[in-house]
């Protein structure tokens, strides 16, 4: 059975607050093949999601097709080097389960580094541009994204004590 269509994939970029960047893609068997559409996604409700269309993402595109790799070949490679391991000994499995630890790592780090999860303050500002976000929007992630202001420092009062009667 061969499935068909388009899919958001390459999710990147969350910006707290209002939402994250994805491609649309064309996709075969849930492989993405040919991004068509950026989206600035602001919520999703079951299978499907709401959002506005922005430029399409170099760094979504990216994510998507690096995830799918290490989908693709790491998958197999840790069941193969398994099925080896278990019938021929660890010395021809040691290829594939290093492949597969690498594939695998990746896909963790795409999902946990945040320089490619969240959005820095200028990107943030950037996405919300391109998406068509008021000024008064615009003031609000300026002001999430605004470093906090160091607080002072006071020194301790001197310890009062009454006077001795």
């Amino acid at each position: 059975m061969i499935i068909f269509g388009t899919r958001l994939y390459g999710k990147v970029d969350a910006i707290p607050g209002l939402g994250y960047v994805a491609t649309k893609f064309g996709h075969l068997n849930f492989v993405p093949l040919l991004p068509t559409e950026g989206w600035l996604v602001v919520s999703e409700e079951g299978d499907g999601w709401r959002g506005q269309a922005i430029p399409i993402s170099l760094k979504s595109v990216l994510v998507a097709w690096a995830r799918t790799v290490f989908l693709i070949a790491g998958l197999p490679s840790l069941l193969i080097g398994l099925a080896i391991f278990f019938s021929e000994g660890a010395g021809k499995a040691a290829m594939l389960g290093s492949v597969a630890a690498v594939c695998i790592a990746g896909l963790i780090a795409s999902y946990r580094w945040t320089w490619i999860t969240h959005a820095s303050p200028e990107r943030a500002l950037e996405i919300a541009r391109q998406a068509g976000i008021g000024e008064e929007g615009m003031e609000q992630l300026r002001e999430r994204y605004a470093e906090p202001q160091p607080v002072p420092v006071v020194a301790p009062a001197e310890r009062w004590t009454p006077p001795e009667s």
